[in-house]
């Protein structure tokens, strides 16, 4: 596939630290496409973004590698995941971090490297295949930035940990992660970005080992999309393929055309929509029992509390049983998911749900009366 996901710039920063610019909401990305006379809309041109796009990516900044890790802990000793922290919060904890990091191994440079700056961007053609495939391109890029920036601290950085905070931004033609990669690695080792490779500078060439890997990428995520054998087989696998296939949302006036139609399509569409539905907040439960759980652990050992080895060993039995019903939860959510576009496709091709309002109330205008 042509130019799917593609490294698009890097440049590095040696200034003071500034991150706000991987939040696509913030006053300052809106003044910047303001002052370049863009366009203000998100989004504008992304084709099914309404129904893809999530708070968890939209305009949310997020940490990666020992970073991730060092924002956890809060002020008392006790630990919070990075996901239930406000956005605010979370850059705050981030720039705190980094700085309190870069100051642990100080540097004689004059002009001390801040930030390497990297831009990873999809293109329309892969992103509208994953979209007409019910694929989520947010989670896609998301995750091939991860596994490639986990690939690069491996092969650079073995035995070690790099950090790095991001962004995902809808805000142009073609969706993008904007990736901020902190210049020492956890143990201190200096993180080069390179784009030459020198015997006396000692300079790697990280950015063509960086385009090999999304290359590399992009030719299996095009075998992927090319067999829906594949696909489903890929996705039933993952771990998030309960996140990653989206389904098409139903408006306010997509439901009163179901209910107004009272067909076996309609209803069983309904059914469906309302099992997702169901579904995801099940989940959201669990993991949310797990946190609780998670915090209520970390709060025993903090007090000195002891469980016997007898009640551990039950503990992790329920946990291990626990974490098998989630996934099995995720599996159904994903195959409703998926039957659920197939129906909403056909429905929507030969019915449509707009024009189909229309007649239902002109063939039933009781049903309008009752209704008021």
């Amino acid at each position: 596939m042509k130019n799917g996901i593609i490294f698009a710039h890097k440049s590095t920063w040696r200034s003071r630290l500034d991150l706000e610019y991987l939040d696509e909401t913030s006053r300052r990305k809106i003044s910047a496409r303001e002052t370049l006379n863009a366009k203000s809309e998100i989004a504008r041109r992304l084709r099914q973004f309404g129904d893809y796009a999530s708070k968890e990516t939209l305009g949310q900044v997020h940490a990666g590698g020992f970073l991730h890790d060092l924002i956890r802990v809060n002020a008392d000793g006790s630990s919070t995941g990075p996901s239930k922290l406000t956005n605010n919060e979370r850059k705050r904890r981030i720039s705190e971090s980094w700085c309190h990091h870069l100051r642990k191994f100080p540097t004689s440079s004059q002009n001390p490297v801040i930030q390497h700056r990297l831009v990873f961007s999809m293109s329309r053609e892969l992103h509208d295949k994953l979209v007409a495939a019910g694929i989520n391109p947010d989670r896609v890029l998301q995750s091939t930035m991860k596994k490639i920036m986990g690939k690069f601290s491996e092969r650079f950085h073995p035995s070690d940990s790099i950090g790095y905070a991001y962004g995902i931004h809808h805000d142009t033609d073609n969706l993008h992660v904007h990736v901020a990669l902190c210049p020492r690695t956890a143990r201190g080792a200096y993180v080069g970005c390179s784009t030459a490779r020198t015997p006396a500078s000692g300079h790697k060439d990280q950015m063509k080992y960086l385009r090999s890997c999304f290359e590399q990428e992009n030719r299996r995520w095009a075998q992927i999309v090319a067999s829906p054998q594949k696909m489903e087989e890929h996705l039933s696998k993952r771990l998030d393929s309960d996140k990653i296939i989206f389904s098409p949302r139903l408006t306010h006036s997509h439901l009163d055309a179901l209910r107004n139609a009272q067909t076996g399509e309609a209803i069983h569409l309904q059914q469906l929509y309302q099992s997702i539905r169901n579904l995801e907040a099940s989940i959201a439960a669990k993991r949310q029992y797990f946190a609780l759980k998670r915090n209520a652990q970390f709060v025993s050992r903090l007090v000195g509390r002891r469980t016997p080895k007898a009640a551990q060993v039950v503990e992790k039995l329920a946990d291990a049983m626990d974490r098998r019903s989630l996934r099995e939860i995720q599996n159904l959510l994903f195959k409703i998911k998926r039957q659920y576009r197939a129906a909403h496709k056909r429905y929507a091709q030969v019915n449509g749900f707009n024009s189909y309002a229309n007649r239902s109330t002109i063939q039933h205008p009781h049903r309008q009366q009752n209704a008021l």
